[in-house]
């Protein structure tokens, strides 16, 4: 023990203010929700996104566009799930705000005819019907997308429109065991966890965003748009940690563990005197920090204050015998905020786990007005997610409500039609009532058909996985992203890598990139990035706040040098505020949010922690997104700003909240409701994670409906306790889900995985086999998708990446080249960019400036 008893030092001893304290309450925070950044203003899109992907129309409303939310006469299906307050479904309001409302029946000649003519005036079709569903009434996305040249049509089903899979049913929650969220979620004692939320399909709705987008955009080059067909799996799968590339390099060494193992031995979960905090000690750096605070208190001596331990995989390996039970001693004599505060002020990435209701009042958010007032189309009032990001000080997001459900009072009509005797185009259409807009003139096209963002150049001061998967997706269809690295400043990705800084997360976050190598920590350097940055459209960057500023390379410097760049930023927790400093990994960012309290089971002793880096991937997808967004405007000439520039934020831990918003307006309304549901669910029951065949094998099984149960009873072969009456309604199955629960899982154990998925699909169950990193390579869906990548990577040889979420008409597979090694393209770059002679390279290479390779280590 210390002289101090073994306590912790406060965070004013360590130099931080107390987090969470009424004393560090906000006395600025970002304005509200004016939001004058309206990039897609003038865009027509037609949605009839349903339970899927919603959030693809929301996001595009939320910058400008006209956004008019089709329903048949009954409501859409989203409108009845929950989470419900009253009448009104929470899961339908947060996803459909800034939306304006449109009844059509599909099913009637009158309605068909309508909505056709009213296609033909839109740029964007959203859709997710069942593969053949429109095309039996006439409406067939790929035939009307012949049918009006002018239109993107984005259909989003679970598999895509080809492969095997195609007709199977699913769910949320089957997807997110089919593409990869599962298997890492949970510890082998316990069954393998579902996340909170909905967040396949809300990642596919980011996707489809980016896709459509890309596809206008192509369309803006051509003249003509296209059909794009979405995979829910696919666009899941690519966000998948990646794993597959890791799969593909560390199984060839027999290294590679697939089995859960709660939140891992490098950012383990640990319980403190009043919750719960998440400290990373994933470099040698941060683990001499934690072990420096430890003996500090006097812990630990003898066991942790050798170099020993600076090895990864010395820790990793004596983890839960010798680190552990120090860990745990030392954690339990603080609060988590407090800890958070005193680590961070430390240089350690720590975060405590945050319940929604703590989330609601922390300071941070409240300082970054990460939450609003939301009203609901019937007039409730709730706290909620308020938006994605912020620019130029703005926050983006909410605007009015969703529209009213059909047949009430407020409830929408059918859209006016348009009066043109013939089909018409975008160019050509009549305004009508039914759009807020006119139509954005179409260019004359003539452009290099799909790689839209050729010409667009991106600067990238990436690390990790956030800001770098930004750059790779634009860079697939024709960006130059160019890599800005500095030897004193190495990217984490490629400290874990291997030599030459090349492992397999960087080569699968980087590929298709280029690489300069520039001191810009020396004001010569620097000055070269900045002559770099008169050359670009794009700058992209997720350094600690204040870190490009100390280098003379902030935002305002930059906008001064280029007035029209959009710059992009991801920090942790944000670029101002209390927690501003706090820097994390991507499953760092989860506890804050609320994501990893809510993501467990409801029934045990502590949370059940999960080792994901989500959400680094859907920071990438919203990146690309905004800048697809920004390039849009652009063309439309309705950039706002000085000279059509704009900053956007996009906050790491804000992720968690959006995705959780209708959950989050739950508990603003009706407080302490919202708690762990682990694998069950409000939707339907039975409703679980069910053990099979082999050793930690796994199916999900979903019954929304008691037509669903049926068909289950019929599959499992109609067993005595299948026919207790009490299981005929929903609310007498959730009564007695563990009856349930114990009939279906003596099923699934006599089978395995793949054969209990294929016989419930047959029977029209939505079923879906746990999958592992393993089972993609040879899985014959994503075969025929074409979804599995074959890479020769400089530094690690042949390896497997994730492939597209989609496959369009005009959009060929993306482009996919090897990542760069550290300063691969210093000479290429500085010739055809900067136009210095080679006299002037030497020069500049012989000073250390410009760097043509990572140096050896000493």
């Amino acid at each position: 023990m210390s002289a101090n008893g073994g306590t912790i030092p406060t965070p004013e001893a360590a130099g931080a203010s107390p987090a969470g304290r009424a004393a560090t309450t906000p006395t600025r925070r970002y304005d509200g929700m004016s939001g004058s950044y309206r990039p897609l203003q003038g865009l027509r899109v037609v949605d009839m996104a349903d339970e899927k992907a919603e959030l693809c129309g929301r996001l595009m409303a939320d910058l400008g566009a006209d956004v008019v939310r089709v329903e048949p006469p009954g409501g859409a299906r989203s409108r009845a799930l929950p989470p419900h307050i009253g009448a009104d479904s929470l899961y339908f309001e947060v996803r459909n705000t800034n939306k304006r409302g449109a009844v059509i029946d599909l099913g009637s000649d009158g309605g068909r005819r309508q909505m056709t003519e009213w296609l033909g005036q839109a740029d964007i079709w959203v859709e997710t019907s069942r593969p053949g569903e429109l095309a039996a009434i006439g409406l067939d996305p790929a035939e009307v997308a012949e049918r009006f040249p002018h239109l993107v049509v984005v259909s989003v089903t679970d598999f895509g429109h080809t492969g095997p899979y195609r007709d199977y049913l699913a769910t949320d929650a089957v997807m997110e065991a089919m593409a990869w969220m599962l298997f890492r979620a949970g510890v082998p004692e316990l069954p393998p966890v579902l996340p909170p939320g909905a967040i396949a399909y809300d990642i596919a709705g980011v996707s489809a965003g980016f896709a459509a987008l890309t596809g206008y955009l192509d369309r803006l080059t051509t003249g003509v748009g296209q059909w794009i067909d979405l995979s829910v799996m696919q666009a899941v799968a690519q966000t998948t940690d990646w794993g597959l590339t890791s799969y593909s390099v560390v199984s060839r060494q027999g290294l590679y563990g697939e089995v859960r193992d709660g939140g891992g031995k490098v950012y383990p979960i640990i319980r403190c005197r009043d919750g719960y905090v998440r400290p990373a000690m994933v470099t040698r750096g941060e683990w001499r920090k934690i072990r420096e605070w430890i003996t500090e208190a006097g812990l630990g001596t003898g066991i942790i204050d050798q170099d020993y331990w600076d090895e990864t995989v010395a820790r990793v390996g004596a983890f839960d015998e010798l680190l552990r039970p120090v860990l745990d001693e030392f954690f339990a004599l603080g609060d988590m905020q407090d800890l958070a505060a005193t680590g961070q002020a430390r240089g350690i990435p720590i975060t405590p786990m945050l319940t929604p209701a703590d989330a609601l009042r922390a300071d941070q958010f409240e300082w970054l007005g990460s939450f609003t007032t939301l009203t609901t189309s019937s007039g409730v009032e709730g706290r909620a997610a308020s938006g994605f990001m912020v620019v130029d000080g703005e926050r983006i997001g909410y605007r009015r409500p969703a529209p009213p459900a059909p047949g009430s009072a407020t409830a929408p009509t059918a859209p006016t039609a348009p009066t043109a005797s013939t089909a018409p185009t975008a160019s050509t259409a009549a305004t009508g009532a039914s759009w807020s807009e006119p139509p954005v003139a179409a260019p004359s096209g003539g452009g290099e058909p799909g790689r839209p963002y050729r010409g667009l150049r991106v600067l990238e001061f990436g690390v990790a996985g956030a800001v770098p998967e930004i750059g790779r997706l634009l860079a697939e269809y024709g960006a130059d992203v160019i890599r800005v690295e500095s030897p004193k400043r190495i990217d984490i990705f490629r400290q874990l890598g291997g030599p030459g800084g090349m492992g397999s997360v960087f080569a699968s976050s980087n590929r298709s990139t280029r690489s300069i190598g520039v001191d810009f920590t020396d004001p010569r350097g620097a000055g070269i990035v900045r002559e770099l940055v008169g050359w670009a459209d794009v700058v992209i960057e997720n350094l600690p706040p204040g870190t490009l500023e100390k280098f003379g390379l902030g935002v305002d410097q930059l906008r001064r040098i280029a007035p029209g760049l959009l710059i992009v930023s991801s920090q942790t927790m944000g670029r101002s505020g209390p927690w501003s400093h706090w820097k994390g990994y991507g499953s760092n960012t989860q506890l804050p949010g609320g994501m990893s309290w809510l993501w467990s089971l409801p029934d045990v002793d502590e949370p059940v922690p999960q080792n994901v880096a989500f959400p680094d991937h859907l920071v990438g997808r919203l990146g690309a997104f905004v800048t697809a967004a920004d390039l849009v405007g652009r063309r439309h000439g309705r950039r706002p700003g000085a000279e059509g520039g704009a900053h956007v934020e996009i906050v790491q831990a804000e992720m968690a909240l959006n995705l959780l918003s209708d959950l989050y307006f739950k508990e603003s309304v009706d407080p302490g409701s919202v708690r762990p549901l682990g694998n069950r669910s409000e939707r339907g029951a039975p409703w679980g994670v069910y053990p099979c065949a082999g050793e930690q094998r796994w199916c999900v099984i979903t019954c929304r409906d008691d037509a669903d149960w049926q068909r289950l009873r019929q599959a499992l072969g109609h067993p005595p306790w299948a026919l207790d009456p009490r299981l005929d309604t929903v609310e007498g199955r959730r009564d007695h889900h563990d009856l349930l629960d114990e009939g279906i899982a003596a099923w699934t154990r006599q089978r395995p995985d793949r054969e209990v998925m294929s016989v419930l699909q047959a029977n029209l169950v939505p079923a879906g086999m746990m999958m592992y990193m393993s089972d993609q390579p040879d899985d014959p869906h994503l075969d025929e998708r074409g979804y599995i990548l074959h890479v020769d990577q400089p530094g690690i040889g042949p390896v497997l990446m994730e492939g597209p979420a989609f496959a369009a008409t005009r959009l060929p597979p993306p482009i996919t080249e090897p990542a760069p090694l550290l300063g691969q393209h210093t000479r290429e770059i500085a010739a055809s960019v900067l136009g210095y002679p080679p006299e002037r390279i030497d020069e500049l290479v012989d000073l250390e400036l410009l760097i043509e390779a990572l140096p050896e280590p000493a």
